[in-house]
């Protein structure tokens, strides 16, 4: 088991990708601590997870991560429950579509509240229980991204401008805290069939082919929070291009495949473009490549 006696928190983890990562870490032996503004949906999670791994512990707790004062209140609570925390998934997020003229100043501001001020509270509020002990087993701040960043989106102005901050939020974590055994990481994917993007329609099976499911992003918070990423600071894991990998290693050869020097020596060959994207991620290539190989 990738994370045996590890105890994560998610954010958003009610539903679509947040519920996904959680019911995924559980699998490989985490103890799990859920929040979301919605109870009946945290339960629902809980329910499926020990059904399916009665030995975990998983805490449940409703917050709201625009407000500084639950959210210490809640990492307080994960903290007694659960113990010193070894990953905090910052996943909570909104969205909205509108013409940018006619976008209300309260919605965009509440977008930007989630999305931004969530992120930093979430770090905030988790900091004095992370797990800071020993420089071989980093604590995990993980965010959820988006490839709207750096791929601007018409009409999602905050969602955007959000994604983008994020990015700058991560980069100075990074330079502030390197002295401390913290990893600031984040992960971009494209849609996602969650309620985000397709509203009461998500996960009813008929998702265009180019939507992910929830489940399809596991592997990289899984890769991220398990001991191959104990080096990996202040990276962008850009979803599409690794899923590109994965296609590619399911069609390979088994010569081709055989370890990553043979994989490498055939996407520089062969995929020259993907290859320049993913060279400089080479423990996250290794870790798709057992798994799927």
């Amino acid at each position: 088991m990738l994370l045996k006696n590890k105890n994560i928190v998610i954010t958003g983890s009610g539903r679509g990708i947040g519920k996904a990562i959680a019911i995924a870490c559980a699998k490989e032996g985490a103890n799990i601590g859920l929040t979301s503004r919605t109870r009946e949906e945290l339960e629902t999670t809980k329910n499926e997870i020990l059904n399916n791994n009665p030995n975990v512990s998983v805490a449940l707790k409703t917050s709201d991560v625009t407000n500084i004062s639950e959210m210490e209140e809640l990492f307080e609570f994960f903290h007694n429950e659960l113990g010193k925390l070894d990953g905090v998934i910052a996943n909570a997020g909104a969205s909205g579509r509108y013409d940018t003229h006619k976008f209300t100043s309260d919605k965009f501001s509440q977008i930007l509240d989630i999305n931004i001020l969530g992120v930093f509270h979430t770090f905030k509020a988790s900091y004095p229980y992370l797990n800071k002990e020993d420089k071989k087993d980093k604590s995990r701040f993980i965010i959820t991204g988006s490839a709207a960043y750096p791929n601007a989106m018409p009409k999602f102005a905050a969602y955007t401008a959000s994604k983008y901050a994020v990015v700058g939020f991560q980069k100075a974590l990074s330079m502030e805290y390197r002295r401390e055994n913290i990893n600031f990481t984040m992960i971009l994917p494209t849609m996602v069939d969650t309620q985000l993007l397709r509203g009461d329609k998500a996960g009813d099976g008929n998702a265009p082919p180019n939507i992910l499911a929830p489940e399809e992003l596991n592997k990289y918070y899984l890769f991220l929070l398990s001991k191959e990423a104990n080096r990996v600071n202040d990276e962008l894991l850009f979803v599409n291009q690794f899923e590109q990998l994965v296609d590619i290693i399911k069609d390979l050869s088994e010569e081709d495949k055989k370890s990553w020097d043979t994989l490498k020596d055939y996407l520089e060959a062969n995929q020259q473009n993907l290859f320049n994207d993913i060279k400089g991620q080479r423990r996250l290539g290794k870790f798709l490549l057992e798994r799927f190989k």
